[in-house]
Formats: C-alpha cells, sequence, structure tokens
C-alpha cells in the first residue's frame, strides 16, 4: 500500500474470524464496539523500529470498522495523518492482531507501506522506478560494456556484448 495515503480498508483479519466456543463456526457480525474488543496496530519501520498500539475501532471517526459481509472478514479504515492512535505516515511493514469476547484471538496480514513511486514502479507498473540514486558510467569498447561503481572510479562489473544488426544503438550513458 502507499504510505501517506488515507486508506479506506485495511485487512483486519487474514483468516476469518472464528467462535472460541465450537472452534468453526465464522463470526460474521462482530461489531466495531464488540464486548472484549481489543485490537492492537503492530509495526516495524524499515530501519527496524518495533512498536505496538492499540487502535479502537469506530464507525464514524479515524478507525472505521467494515464487516466485509458474513464472511468473518473485516477490514479498517487508517488515516494518512491526524489520527487519534496510528497513521498511514511512515515506511515499514504492519499488522493487526485481536481478540474479541467469544471470538478466537486472530492476525491480519502482513501489509507493505511504501512511497508512491515505489509501489507503481514494482505493483502497478504506471511508473517507472529508479533504482540507483546515482548516475551510472558506463563505457563501450568493441564487444565490452563496462560498468562503473557509484564512486565513478571503480569497475562494478564488464560484460560482452552480442551484436544485431537491427537492435537500437547506445549512444549515451544519461
Amino acid at each position: 500500500m502507499v504510505v501517506d495515503t488515507a486508506l479506506a480498508e485495511v485487512p483486519v483479519n487474514i483468516m476469518p474470524l472464528i467462535d472460541d466456543g465450537d472452534f468453526k463456526t465464522i463470526e460474521g457480525a462482530v461489531a466495531y464496539n464488540a464486548a472484549g474488543m481489543a485490537l492492537r496496530w503492530h509495526f516495524v519501520t524499515v530501519a527496524g523500529a518495533y512498536t505496538v498500539t492499540s487502535v479502537t475501532p469506530t464507525t464514524g471517526g479515524d478507525y472505521d470498522w467494515t464487516d466485509q459481509g458474513d464472511s468473518g472478514v473485516y477490514t479498517i479504515e487508517i488515516p494518512a495523518s491526524g489520527g487519534a492512535s496510528i497513521n498511514n505516515d511512515t515506511e515499514g511493514f504492519g499488522w493487526f492482531t485481536g481478540v474479541a469476547t467469544g471470538v478466537l484471538p486472530w492476525r491480519g496480514p502482513v501489509i507493505q507501506f511504501s512511497p508512491a513511486h515505489i509501489a507503481h514502479g514494482l505493483v502497478t507498473g504506471t511508473e517507472f522506478l529508479q533504482v540507483d540514486p546515482h548516475a551510472t558510467e558506463f563505457s563501450i569498447s568493441g564487444t565490452t560494456l563496462t560498468v562503473k561503481k557509484p564512486d565513478g572510479s571503480t569497475t562494478a562489473y564488464t560484460k560482452t556484448l552480442a551484436t544485431d544488426a537491427a537492435a537500437e544503438p547506445i549512444i549515451s550513458s544519461t
């Protein structure tokens, strides 16, 4: 998912919520304010900082709880910023855990939160993804391609090129 964006339906559970009495009946109507509801957001930043934050589901606020039919699957809204407990404002990985009276404890899927250009470059394919922030220097001599490391002076690797008269020519390194 794209970071710094308000999200309307973030999955809360990876499997249907199940009744804690018979261990098989799907709980298809768990309300946002169900008795004993304890919902926690686990988040790990790309730097490795781990946090656990309690979230109170709502029906008209920052964390709107949505029942996805009678499937036992639920989603929640996460604001980009300004939320009382969690926001979609940091790159990293997050997931929910929770429990409610009469429901077995659950866990949600791990969700990656990435900058827009990463999500659009790798997932939707609607943007080019720049993989190296440094301009790559290269040279061609005969059939040998030499690529320099970002320092511009050390060789990263060399490759032997095959030629094809119909191929587009390489005319610059920028």
